[in-house]
């Protein structure tokens, strides 16, 4: 694991690598780091070059916070930091309003060969009819952050929604074992790994 630093519109944005592979773009929630993906689910997904980015609404984040003034400016931002990465067609990962950002990302076209969401908040305030790639959106059994009304959203549009029993909100911490063979399952399922 590196811990490395990228210029994006004039803003320091922290970021951590770890292993080798097709490319994988993971954006924490509100409360968390960058550090929390590679540290729950980092040596789960072998065959993987993962980035986990530190976003600038992180409390824990190292990078330069701003707040946003649109709704999609943190999905921008996200874009702006893999082009720095050059990084082409991840599968982007996200969590609560990673996840939100995640989904915007998508919406607005920006290249991704899938996505998968951990309890996406605001879902409803984006039009899901635009994305364009798959998507899968997990949501723990216990959420009580995220709720119904996003998960409804997602199934209505037609994407993949697992509930991973026993676990909170961060089901990707709760639960890392069973969130990392749902993503490896999906990502079979659609032909981005064997």
């Amino acid at each position: 694991m590196s811990e490395n630093w990228v210029k994006v519109n004039n803003r320091a944005v922290r970021y951590v690598v770890k292993g080798d592979g097709k490319p994988m773009v993971m954006v924490h929630g509100y409360n968390f780091s960058a550090d929390d993906w590679i540290n729950c689910c980092g040596d789960g997904l072998r065959g993987f070059r993962i980035y986990a980015v530190d976003m600038p609404y992180g409390p824990k984040s190292r990078s330069e916070h701003f707040r946003p003034r649109e709704p999609d400016d943190y999905a921008n931002h996200l874009y702006g930091i893999i082009k720095a990465l050059n990084v082409t067609e991840p599968i982007v990962v996200g969590a609560s309003l990673g996840g939100e950002t995640v989904l915007r990302y998508l919406a607005l076209g920006y290249p991704a060969k899938a996505g998968v969401v951990v309890g996406p908040v605001g879902v409803d305030s984006i039009d899901l009819s635009r994305i364009r790639v798959p998507v899968l959106g997990i949501w723990g059994s216990n959420d009580r952050v995220s709720g119904r009304e996003n998960m409804d959203a997602m199934r209505r549009s037609g994407f993949r929604v697992e509930i991973i029993d026993g676990a909170g909100h961060p089901a990707y911490l709760d639960r890392p074992d069973v969130f990392v063979r749902l993503v490896l399952d999906f990502l079979r399922s659609i032909d981005i790994i064997n």
